[in-house]
């Protein structure tokens, strides 16, 4: 995903502090997405191991 890192934290920051079960769910939310990104990385590599065989 593209995003601003930068602008992500200032937004996630601003969040936080409006309500503590809106840092909870961002919490979450954040896990649920370091998760799903190592899911996909290792889902690419198997694709490209996958790629090569086809193509050797």
């Amino acid at each position: 995903m593209n995003v601003d890192k930068d602008l992500q934290k200032q937004a996630r920051k601003s969040l936080r502090g409006t309500d503590p079960s809106i840092a909870r769910y961002m919490q979450v939310l954040e896990h649920e997405v370091c998760h799903l990104e190592e899911l996909n990385a290792q889902l690419n590599l198997k694709i490209e191991v996958l790629q090569q065989q086809r193509a050797g």
